[in-house]
């Protein structure tokens, strides 16, 4: 299956007849809503009903936890960064389309307001899209389809166990497999009962029986609940439950433990142990013995993300440590924000360099955090500016990484909050705006953010900014056809970064200077100056800059009419661009790519300018606006249109959508993978004997089902969609339903369905 959903490592217990009744109302409802109390057990039962109808989704189920997101703002950027498909500035129903997939948002409470209309939205322009949510409370938007998840039930059926009780002893087996608790006990009904029948509530008290036997625990639980009547008032019941067990539960942990548990709850999503140590103020071999308690206790999690532990709480115990936090809540959130900012800068400083893809994973593993340190530090003017510094140092993330659109809303935001303090933009800031507008094909507010740049640098005495905003705005003059413009700015930028030691600027600032000399006539020169900087970026052991140096290379090649040494150049470009996350490398590569194929593979051509298309409608501007690569373009289209008819032109566009969609390595493999053969041809089958009218007793009950569906007319992707199951299996039933009958053709099964009936 498809997706992101995780693997369960432990056992999912009860709730058949709510995953039932959950896959009915998602055959009437496109988007349903799971509510209930916080600990009732709605994210697993979501992912239970999610796996369960994982097959019928081609493009599979895809996962998107919305606890760590703090700002509205960036609501659609988080659905994003999980959906497959490059990011690009576009709208998000264009990433999604009309592909087959299952959303599941999990946690909204916090955005109920926000993200009701972002899914009614989707769910008008994506008709092969589903949603599944869960939430505190409904939505509150047309179409939404609301089931209230109620707590496991506490008594038994017979001989059965209840679900509460079963989910208890599951979890208490899973801690001593040789337990002699009777779980079939009043004492444990009990249990269940003053628990309320939350699985969060029953999982903690699990833990207690390590130490404590159930009568004891009973005991311990009753003195808790003494104590509701101190806590808020406007909480409903299930939350007064859920608080006491969570008092009780902080009352087993020392002053220490419960100290470190409510400073945890200033972390969005997960943190590595260096940062829970720095935030929390407590030194390595106290802090490692805590954190280790606290994850024995079950309020941390214990993450394995390859060789790196990760820690990360519950929504409510979080919520409930902030609730319980003694210490300045604002010192805690700055220490937090000074701790990421410096992680984002100190990744901007080893960027350039062998690291770069290990960097840029590490910076999105953590980009929960670090959104949330921007959104502390831009709110406080003390901070505004430094948050102003961390956004330009973050480039390599937004521009390198493939996260434009991210990138240009916190230009946007820290633009706002600095004219909202009345203080001056950083020189770095400006540069790295005015590259996102640039690359945007914003050209207008690009050469005012680089200009303004360029006057605060002088000003400062600061030539390593000045020479960024240089170089960039001879980039903009080279757009513009304003050539001695362009080669001084671009002269004086080089010198600038070399005299300051900059190795990366000299590199980057000589391979944008070749791609325009390599358009206007001067490939020789832009050769030369690609040479240079690839010499640098194998010193330095660099792949991003490195790969734009073989781009321009095979762009040289082109347009001086060697057609296989620019293809080939442009296959080793695609081979470092595979390695990264740049999606504009890939689009840019593969447009070369098929500019040079164009005369000896035109339907390969075809899919490929296809493919980029879509990239270019969902970044605003083809080949950033720049006339003399779109020329090249429209030239190889030109030919196309001459060397395909019609039939094969459409067939490639539609491939190439469909590699479009699927993101910028799909098109780089689609640009340089053999194409799939076509399936053979299966020589017709001698006709088997007719069945009998009583044909239907052979068949499963889905099968039956389908049957039925069939005789209706129905195709196999309509019974699909009607049933809430993968094409293929209803492919797969299709074929057993004719070979079980010795039938050749649909028609068939349609006539048995009618004698039999």
């Amino acid at each position: 299956m498809r997706g992101n959903l995780p693997a369960d490592i432990t056992t999912f217990v009860g709730r058949g007849a709510e995953v039932r009744e959950i896959r009915r109302l998602m055959r009437q409802s496109r988007m349903v809503t799971l509510i209930g109390v916080g600990g009732v057990g709605k994210t697993r039962l979501a992912r239970a009903v999610a796996a369960d109808l994982g097959r019928a989704f081609d493009a599979g189920v895809w996962l998107v936890d919305l606890t760590p997101l703090t700002s509205p703002d960036l609501l659609e950027s988080a659905i994003r960064d999980v959906l497959p498909a490059a990011p690009g500035t576009g709208a998000l129903w264009e990433q999604i389309g009309r592909r087959g997939l299952l959303l599941e948002l999990d946690n909204c409470d916090h955005l109920a307001s926000e993200v009701g209309p972002v899914i009614t939205e989707l769910l008008l322009r994506c008709p092969g899209m589903r949603a599944l949510i869960t939430s505190r409370s409904s939505l509150g938007v047309s179409g939404e389809q609301v089931y209230e998840v109620a707590p496991l039930g506490v008594r038994a059926t017979g001989a059965e166990l209840s679900e509460a009780a079963t989910l208890f002893r599951d979890r208490v087996r899973a801690l001593d497999s040789t337990t002699t608790v009777d779980f079939a006990a009043p004492e444990v009904t009990e249990l269940c009962s003053r628990l309320d029948g939350l699985p969060l509530a029953i999982e903690l008290a699990a833990l207690r029986t390590r130490a404590l036997s159930i009568t004891e625990i009973l005991d311990g639980l009753q003195a808790r609940f003494d104590l509701l009547d101190g806590g808020p008032r406007d909480l409903p019941p299930h939350h007064q439950s859920l608080r006491a067990l969570l008092e009780w539960s902080w009352d087993q942990c020392s002053p220490a433990e419960q100290r470190l548990w409510s400073r945890l709850a200033v972390f969005s999503g997960s943190a590595p142990l260096d940062a829970v140590l720095a935030v929390a103020d407590l030194d390595r071999r106290k802090g490692i013995r805590l954190v280790e308690s606290l994850v024995r206790r079950s309020v941390l999690q214990h993450l394995q993300a390859g060789d790196a532990s990760r820690y990360r709480m519950l929504d409510t115990v979080r919520e409930f440590g902030a609730l319980m936090l003694q210490d300045a809540t604002e010192e805690l959130r700055l220490r937090h924000a000074a701790y990421y900012l410096a992680l984002a800068d100190e990744a901007s400083t080893a960027w350039f360099g062998p690291r770069e893809q290990s960097i840029g994973a590490r910076v999105k593993t953590e980009i929960a955090n670090i959104r949330t340190a921007l959104d502390t530090a831009l709110a406080d003017r003390r901070h505004c500016e430094q948050a102003a510094r961390t956004v330009a140092a973050l480039w390599f993330y937004w521009l390198g990484c493939g996260d434009i659109d991210e990138g240009t809303l916190w230009c946007d935001k820290t633009a706002a909050a600095l004219g909202r303090f009345g203080l001056p933009a950083p020189s770095p800031f400006l540069w790295v705006r005015g590259w996102l507008q640039l690359v945007a094909g914003d050209t207008g507010t690009a050469r005012r953010s680089l200009t303004g740049c360029l006057e605060a640098a002088k000003r400062e005495g600061d030539t390593r900014n000045a020479a960024y905003a240089q170089a960039f705005l001879g980039a903009l003059h080279g757009f513009a056809g304003d050539y001695a413009a362009f080669g001084s700015c671009y002269q004086e930028a080089i010198g600038s970064a070399r005299a300051v030691g900059d190795h990366l600027a000299t590199a980057m600032f000589l391979v944008h200077q070749a791609e325009i000399r390599s358009l206007i006539g001067e490939p020789e020169i832009a050769l030369r100056l690609c040479a240079r900087s690839a010499e640098i970026c194998q010193a330095h052991g660099d792949r991003w800059c490195l790969c734009y140096t073989l781009w321009v290379r095979a762009l040289c090649h082109h347009v001086t009419g060697q057609a296989a040494a620019a293809l080939e150049r442009a296959l080793a470009a695609a081979k470092l661009a595979m390695t990264l996350d740049d999606h504009l490398a890939a689009v840019l590569v593969s447009e070369v790519a098929a500019w040079s194929m164009v005369e000896d593979d035109a339907k390969r051509s075809a899919v490929l300018l296809a493919a980029t298309a879509r990239y270019w409608t969902m970044s605003g501007k083809v080949l950033l606006g720049f006339d003399r690569l779109i020329g090249h373009r429209e030239a190889a289209l030109a030919v196309l249109a001459e060397k395909l008819a019609p039939a094969q032109a459409e067939e490639a566009a539609a491939a190439g959508r469909a590699l479009g969609d699927s993101g910028a390595r799909a098109i780089l493999a689609g640009a340089f993978d053999e194409l799939a053969p076509a399936p053979p041809v299966v020589p017709g089958e001698p006709e088997k004997p007719k069945p009998d009218n009583g044909f239907l007793e052979l068949l499963s009950a889905r099968e039956r089902e389908v049957a039925v569906l069939v005789s209706e007319g129905k195709t196999n992707q309509q019974i699909a969609h009607e049933l809430i199951i993968g094409r293929r299996t209803i492919d797969t039933h299709v074929s057993n339903i004719l070979a079980k009958c010795g039938l050749r053709r649909r028609a068939e099964i349609a006539a048995l369905v009618s004698s039999s009936s």
